[in-house]
């Protein structure tokens, strides 16, 4: 067995070297690594029911160009923004506007963000919950756009604050404060329910 192939552990940059040389399966482990950050960030554009379809078309996009991948960033930021692109265009060609969040439903018509771990709550403390959820998806869409989408790639697809610099082509001061100023006006929203 090639012993470049036998390490899981290498960092993405050999991968990158050796996807960019045509092996496949270096890609095929990259995809692996990245595809959870991939699939959130497109979910936070396009919604639950066409983050499969973005972030496969991400990935293709990826691996297509990834003999354009020049290294300035972490390979992940590259993915990123690519992956955000991609749902850019998406919603150009539908005419959309903003980012949303197309959480699926359960049977108490409850979103997927609403079903937080309630330690055996009781009626009223599950009621308490809902109404916080609703109060956060609520003054969540109030926000900015470019607050709503640094807050959501913030806490939704769990990438730091550098990351969303470099993927959204901005300084990491401008994430900082954007994200403060998006934080500070949830925690108003929320006030209540502390």
């Amino acid at each position: 067995m090639d012993p470049s192939r036998s390490d899981l552990s290498q960092g993405d940059d050999a991968l990158v070297m050796r996807a960019a040389n045509g092996d496949r399966e270096a890609f095929g482990e990259l995809t692996n690594r990245h595809q959870r950050r991939v699939w959130m960030v497109c979910r936070q554009y396009v919604g639950v029911d066409e983050a499969d379809a973005a972030a496969q078309d991400s990935l293709v996009k990826a691996f297509t160009r990834i003999g354009d991948f020049d290294r300035r960033a972490a390979f992940s930021t590259w993915l990123t923004r690519i992956a955000i692109n991609t749902c850019l265009d998406e919603l150009r060609r539908r005419r959309r506007a903003a980012p949303v969040v197309d959480e699926p439903e359960d049977g108490d018509g409850v979103g997927v963000l609403a079903q937080v771990p309630d330690g055996q709550a009781g009626p009223e403390a599950r009621s308490m919950q809902r109404q916080a959820v609703a109060s956060l998806e609520a003054g969540e869409k109030a926000l900015p756009p470019r607050q709503r989408e640094i807050f959501r790639l913030r806490f939704y697809a769990e990438m730091d604050l550098e990351e969303i610099a470099e993927a959204l082509e901005v300084h990491v001061g401008t994430v900082k404060t954007q994200l403060h100023r998006a934080v500070h006006r949830l925690r108003e929203e929320l006030g209540a329910y502390r």
